[in-house]
This record gives C-alpha cells, sequence and structure tokens, in this order.
C-alpha cells in the first residue's frame, strides 16, 4: 500500500478506541473497524493469517486491519496472547519480533447491517473520522 501520507494515529486511536470494549474477536472486530473506515472513505485492507511473537506465542487464524501507511490496526492480539507489553494493540507499526504473516488481503463489503449486529447499535450513531483524518483522506482523493 501507498507510504504516503502518514495517518494521524493518535486521531484513529482516540475514535477508535471505544470499539475495544465490544465482545468481539478479531473477525468481528476487523469488520467493525472496516464498516467505520470504510464509511469514511479511509484506504485500508483486512487481512487474515498468522500473527507470531517472539517469546510470546503464536496466533494462527488471525484478522486485522493494515492502512496505507504501513499501520497496523489490531485491537484482539491480547485476546489470545496475553496482556503483554510485547504484545501489540491498537495502532502501530510492527517491530522486531512481531510478524504479521497476512495469507490474504481484501476489501470488505461495506455492510451497515452487519456493523449494527456486531457493535449493537446503528454505523449512522458513530461518530464520523475526526478533522485531521477527514483531510487526510481529502488529501489522499487529491493525489
Amino acid at each position: 500500500m501507498n507510504s504516503d501520507p502518514v495517518f494521524d494515529r493518535e486521531a484513529l486511536r482516540v475514535w477508535l478506541e471505544p470499539l475495544d470494549a465490544l465482545p468481539l474477536e478479531c473477525d468481528g472486530m476487523s469488520r467493525v473497524v472496516s464498516a467505520l473506515l470504510t464509511r469514511d472513505s479511509i484506504c485500508h485492507l483486512v487481512c487474515t493469517g498468522r500473527l507470531e511473537i517472539d517469546g510470546v506465542g503464536v496466533i494462527p487464524r488471525h484478522w486485522w486491519i493494515e492502512l496505507g501507511d504501513g499501520v497496523i490496526c489490531d485491537w484482539r492480539a491480547r485476546m489470545w496472547l496475553g496482556e503483554g507489553a510485547s504484545v501489540p494493540h491498537g495502532f502501530f507499526e510492527p517491530r522486531d519480533g512481531v510478524r504479521y504473516v497476512a495469507l490474504d488481503r481484501f476489501v470488505l463489503e461495506y455492510s451497515p447491517l452487519v456493523f449494527e449486529v456486531l457493535a449493537g447499535r446503528p454505523l449512522e450513531e458513530y461518530a464520523a473520522a475526526p478533522e485531521p483524518l477527514a483531510q487526510w483522506q481529502l488529501r489522499r482523493t487529491q493525489k
């Protein structure tokens, strides 16, 4: 994916962090996050594959989101590998010893109904992307 421009990770975190409280596993969380990103025209891919963390463990079948600047969104690795500091959570770039091995990358079909079933509220009730992200999306479409 394109490495330019850079996302405002703090704006992403603040915007999407409330989703972390949802009782969803990695596939459901990826679907919910993807629906919001798609609704607000933020380029991303849903990925499935393996997560390997040296000294911690492996998730052999895992889902996550990749954003356009190489940032990964994964709110569920800690569900399976524990709360340790070496287990990523939220938005980040993979570091040494953390390997996301994608077996498939795809764009999910946009479905407000699936969002509502998984998140327990209509998609239109969730706040729009904050201004720094909206500006990123605008710059991206102008390139």
